[in-house]
Order: C-alpha cells, then structure tokens, then sequence
C-alpha cells in the first residue's frame, strides 16, 4: 500500500503557509518603505522651504539696505534732482565712493548703478556715461518706460557686462527699484547680484551627498543646481522673488529608504517561518496518527479476507473498505428485514388508503411487531413532500436520493422519539412521505404534533440542501378514522401551490385563507389536466382560457407562477396515473421543459406558445402510444359512446357490456389500461364537466342539472360533484 497520505496532508499545508506568510513579510517591508519613504518626503520639504527663507531674507535683506540709502542719503536725493546747482563733479565722486562702500559693506552685491530720467545718465561705481552707451540699456529702457511693469523687484538670471569690451559677461540677478520710492520719475537704481554669491550661501546650508537643491527663475532658468540627477520630491514658489525651488534625493541615494528595514525584523521573520513549519510538520503528524490506527485494523481485516487490494493509497484503500463495509451490511440488513419492510409497507398502505377495515387490536399487533412498545393514543396523520421534486431528481443519483430520504425520515422519528411521541411513517409516493404521529391522551389538538414537524423543516433547512411541505391532518381517536385523516393531509398539501412550500399546512388552517383567485383557476387546472390524460384536445382551448384570465387578472410574477406551477402539478398528478413508459417520457422530456419555460419566462403570450407547443409535442406522443396499443380503437368507440349517453343513468361497465358483447370487467381493465382511469371516474368527470358547463351557462335548478347529467339522485349528485370539484353546485354558481 502507498502510505502518500502523510505527504499529501503536509504538502497541502506547506504551499499555503509559505503563501501568507511571504505575503506578510513583503507587507511589512512595503511598509517600512513606505513610512521611511513618507518621512524623507516631509523631510525634504522642511529642507526646501528653509532654503528659502534664507534665499529669500538675503535678498529682502539688500533690498531694505537699499530702500534705506535711497530715502536718507542726501547726496543720492541731489543726483536725482533735475535743476541740482551744487558741485556736481564732487558730488558724483562723492556717490560714486558711497556705491564702492556698498560693494564693500554688503558682499552680496557685484555692482550697482544709478539712471537719472531728466538726461539718461548713469552713475556706477567705475563710470558715468550716456544710457545709450551702456551694456544694459535695453533692461534700463524697459524699466524707464514703464516702471508700472515691473511685478517682481528682482529680476531673473540673467548675463550682465560692464564694458563693452568685456570679454566674460557674468551671471546675475538685479534688484530694480524706482526713485523716488513713491513716484518713481526722478530714475532708478539697479544692483546687480553674482549667482555664484547665491550659490556659496546656499551651498554652505544645503551640502549633502544625498539630496539636491535647485533654484530656478521665473522662466524656469537654473540660478543654482547642484545635481540636476535624481527625483524631485518637494517644489516650493517663493511670492517675494517669484524664483523656485525643486528639492528631492540623488539618484544615488533615490532607493534609500527602501532598506531602512531592520535586519533585526528579517530575522524575527526567517524564526517564525522556521517555527511554523515546525508546527505544521507535528501538527500534520499527530492528525495522521488515527489514520493509521484505521489502516491497521483495515489491514487485519483484509489479510484474513483477502478482499482488498492493498495496492492502493491509504485513503482509497479505506474509502474501498469503508464501501465494501457498507456494501456487506446493506446486503445482510436487507436479507434480514427484506419480509418485515415489505410487510410494513402493505399493512401501512391498507390502513391509509382505507382498503380494508383495522382494528385497534389489530395496529396494535401489527406496530409490536415492528418495534413499536407505546401505546396507541390519539392520532394525527401528515404528509411530508419533497419541494422541487424533479430538481431533486436531477440534482441527485439514486443512491443520493434513497440516503438522502432515509436521512429525512430518520431525523423525524428521531425528533418524535426524543419527547416521548411514536410515529410510524412510509413513503406513498416517491415524493410523499406518510407520518402517523401516536399524540398522548391528555393532547387536546395537533399543536404538539405541529411544533414537532416545525423542527423538522427547520432541521432540512440547516442541514439539507432541498425543503419540504408538511400537510397536517386533525386529531383523532379511532383507529377507522386514519384513512379521512390520511386524505386531510393530502388535501391540505393541494394548496402547497397557492400558500407556498418549506411550511406546515394544517387543514384547520386552510379556511382562514382567502381562495378566491385559487379557486378561479383550480376547477380549470384541474378539467385540464383530466382532458390532457385522456387524449381530449379541449385541454388546448382551457389552457388559452386559462392564459387569458391570467391577463385579465393583471397577476404578478408570483402569483403566475403558483398558478402555472399547480397547473403542471395537475398535469403530474394525472399523467402518473398513465402506463411507465408515458409516466418516463413526461418526466424525462416534457416536465423539464415546463419547468425550464417558467423559470424562463419573459411575457405571457410568448410563454403560452411555448408551453402550448411542449404539451401539443408530449400530447401527439401520448397518442402515438395509445395508437400502438391494441384494442384502441374499440376504446375510442367505448369513449364516444360514454360522451353520447353519459345524461343516462344505467350508463356503466353492465350496460357497455351488453351494448358492446364484452365482458364487463375486461372493459374494465382495458378503459383502465389504455387511458389510465377507471370507468367509474372518467364517467364521473364527464357528467360534472356538462354539470360545470350547465350550472355556469343556464339557470335551471341544481336538481334539473343533476339529473340532465345522469344523477337522477340529488344526494349522489351534490357528492360525487363536491368530490370532484372540491366545493357544492351552488358555490361553483356563485363564484
């Protein structure tokens, strides 16, 4: 034997361990990565927004500086005035020794000049000549003009000349402001900043091997860039110059903050898959422990049977013993209570139906003999049914179907058993199944019964994947009545349609529900289902009658659908009453396509062609089969026959036996075999039918109808008509 399970169970482990558990892992270093990642970013903002503050407190610093001479120096004040009639070569030497002094006192400043309007001078630290002549005429232009222009004060970098002949311009940045402060028409005075001064003072702050620092103009021109390699993480616009700066990591350092996980944490991790596996591999173990207790025993067993291959792996060598196991039971249960089961059945069966009369001595008997040591108290009947039962049986093999019923059945009389109650139950139907609940004495009604029977249902519904109807008789004392209580339960489970399935139905509690729309559609229903068994191609005109009611009635989804599906229960109910072969092509081609259309249906007029064309294809079937059959022909005269002299009420199995030279009970078989119902009843259906047509299209007498239909007697004729139809002729007049 291949001892594989182990390695199985491991393996299905392991695959899903190492799955969470890299997951984990690579969950927690995105993490970290992510917070260090978050954390550099805030960084790098505090960085970039105190680089310029400073950038922009050194510039502001120059600017009031130059505000400050501007409104209090006299001499600047005398070479703006335009009719100034001091000594004008002194004072210039004067003002021109005051802007070296600048130069000298504020090192940020490369060079300054003054413009004067009134003549277009100007007056720098090494000369004084015409505007026109000068290297930043057109920037002296353009701020003369229009002084108004100018939104920022500093301008962006730019190349700057002092002579004409100079061979390297220099990079700068010019602080241009009016004179005077207000005004602005006397001139201007322009001091011109090195970049590289910018550079050094940023430099000195901002030196790092990991990160970058880049200023930038307005027009996006670089006045300092360190390293212009690496992603931007912050960029800040300063409002006093207008300039920007772009800060972030190098390329270098870019992926940093990716290994800031802690090796300390990798290895925790690394412990705790290394102590998982540990678990894993004990754990699978022990659980395989009472594996092999079972293949030991198994083994034994199969060496001295020698039954088993042991050529399999554990767990299908034990699944082929467990099946051998129950194989070998099933076989001797069955030879040991093969005669008890059959005899329970018949006995069951008589009681119910009523075939025979029972004594109380003789159920009594009869249930010690099964088993049963309680005695016999008051009685209800119920009537479990299987809801949906043609997709339980596609849903299900046989073999599924019979544990599952004998699951169902088990779990009732174990509920029943529990609080003291005997029931004795057999399946009538193999959809029905038939509980005879012994109640005690002191039981006034059924509720005990009924609360036992909620469990039940609420039992299927947790633990079964189909439900079930329960119809529920009255109580009773005598063992005569079991048959009436029998029918009680069947009756009430004929309203499943209308008031729903996975529920109790009590017959005393039918009547508080109104049945006004049920019962328009039931008597139909219930005539087309009868003609659609006995070959009568009315059916097709009920069934458009039936449609057309439906859309009169402006009945919704639901309602439709308990109504198309009572119809397709009366059609069941009657085609079961057929030979098997017919019994087998309705279920296995006609039923599923019903059910299919309602599920699927869309409109009412496309569903009516639908289903008119699957029952007019089963239809032709049917009689095809009745056409094969012999004697055919002599039925179809007995029939017509029937529908010519069904007002007269010799009409029976004696009077067609003499009108036809056959033997009376030879009809009888034959009508029963050929259109699958007794004469009785189909002569019955046909006298009720007319009486249906009569007492709805005239207004004669229910008496005079009786017996215009064959019921010269009115008692026979109010009960065979109630039998029938469910109600009396005068309730069928008024509704």
């Amino acid at each position: 034997m291949k001892r594989n399970g182990y390695k199985r169970l491991l393996f299905s482990y392991l695959p899903i361990f190492f799955f969470i558990t890299l997951a984990i892992v690579f969950l927690s270093v995105l993490s970290a990565s992510e917070l260090s990642k978050k954390e550099t970013i805030r960084a790098n903002e505090v960085f970039a927004g105190h680089v310029m503050q400073m950038v922009d407190h050194t510039m502001r610093t120059i600017e009031q500086q130059i505000i400050k001479e501007v409104q209090t120096n006299d001499k600047l004040a005398q070479f703006y005035t335009e009719n100034y009639s001091g000594s004008s070569a002194m004072t210039l030497y004067e003002i021109s020794n005051m802007l070296r002094e600048w130069i000298v006192n504020i090192p940020m400043i490369d060079s300054v000049y003054l413009v004067r309007s009134s003549d277009q001078m100007i007056l720098s630290n090494h000369f004084m000549k015409p505007v026109a002549e000068f290297e930043d005429r057109d920037l002296i232009g353009e701020a003369l003009e229009s002084p108004s222009s100018i939104a920022y004060k500093w301008t962006d970098i730019r190349s700057y000349r002092v002579f004409e002949d100079q061979l390297r311009p220099i990079k700068v940045v010019t602080l241009i402001h009016r004179v005077p402060l207000l005004s602005g028409d006397q001139g201007i005075i322009a001091v011109n900043v090195q970049t590289s001064a910018i550079e050094n003072v940023i430099e000195d702050l901002a030196a790092s091997n990991l990160n970058f620092i880049r200023l930038l103009d307005r027009q996006e021109s670089p006045i300092l860039d360190n390293n212009s390699n690496g992603k931007i993480l912050t960029s800040k616009e300063s409002s006093y110059t207008g300039w920007k700066i772009e800060s972030g990591l190098t390329s270098d350092n870019l992926p940093a903050f990716i290994f800031s996980y802690s090796s300390i944490w990798f290895a925790l991790n690394l412990l705790m898959i290394v102590i998982g596996i540990v678990w894993i591999l004990f754990v699978t173990r022990r659980n395989y422990r009472p594996i092999e207790a079972i293949l030991a025993r198994i083994d034994a067993y199969a060496a001295q049977k020698n039954s088993l291959s042991s050529t399999q792996d554990e767990f299908r060598f034990i699944e082929t013993a467990l099946d051998d196991l129950v194989e070998r039971s099933m076989n001797y249960q069955k030879q040991r209570e093969d005669d008890l089961i059959y005899r329970k059945r018949i006995f069951y069966k008589e009681m119910v139906e009523g075939g025979s009369p029972i004594t109380a001595e003789q159920l009594w008997t009869e249930m010690r003999l099964l088993g049963f040591q309680d005695p016999i108290g008051k009685l209800a009947m119920a009537v479990v049914e299987l809801d949906k039962y043609a997709e339980f049986v596609d849903r299900y093999s046989q073999r599924d179907q019979y544990l599952l019923k004998f699951a169902l059945s088990s779990v009732i009389t174990e509920l029943f058993q529990k609080n003291g109650i005997t029931v004795w139950m057999e399946w009538i139907s193999t959809s029905q199944l038939s509980v005879m609940a012994h109640l005690p004495d002191s039981t006034d009604d059924t509720s005990l019964a009924e609360q036992h029977f909620e469990d039940v249902i609420q039992w299927v519904n947790q633990h079964l994947t189909f439900t079930v109807t329960i119809g529920l008789s009255t109580m009773a004392k005598q063992i005569e009545e079991i048959p009436a209580l029998h029918e009680e339960a069947l009756e009430a489970l004929k309203y499943k349609p209308v008031l729903g399935g996975n529920r109790i139905i009590h017959k005393e509690a039918i009547r508080i529900y109104p049945q006004g729309e049920v019962y328009k559609h039931l008597n139909l229903l219930r005539s087309l289902g009868q003609k659609y068994r006995l070959g009568d191609m009315e059916w097709a005109l009920e069934l458009k009658q039936m449609f057309h009611a439906c859309a009169e009635g402006l009945l919704t989804r639901d309602s439709l659908s308990a109504i198309l599906h009572n119809m397709i229960y009366h059609l069941q109910r009657e085609v079961m009453e057929l030979p098997p072969e017919v019994q087998k092509y309705w279920n296995d081609e006609t039923l599923p396509l019903l059910n299919r259309a309602i599920e699927r249906m869309d409109t009412l007029d496309e569903l009516e062609k639908e289903l008119l064309s699957i029952l007019n294809k089963s239809a032709e079937q049917m009689e095809q089969w009745r056409l094969s059959r012999n004697n055919y022909n002599l039925m179809l005269q007995i029939k017509s026959f029937t529908h010519e002299h069904y007002a007269n009420p010799d009409l029976c199995l004696t009077y067609l036996s003499g009108q036809f030279d056959l033997n009376a009970k030879y009809i009888s078989q034959m009508f029963k075999e050929k259109l699958g119902v007794n004469f009785l009843d189909y002569l019955s259906t046909v006298r009720i039918g007319q009486a249906e047509r009569l007492l709805t299209e005239t207004d004669k007498p229910v008496q005079e109808i009786g017996v215009l239909v064959g019921y010269p007697n009115v008692r026979s004729f109010l009960r065979v008509f109630k039998k029938i139809t469910g109600v009396t002729p005068g309730e069928f007049r008024k509704k």
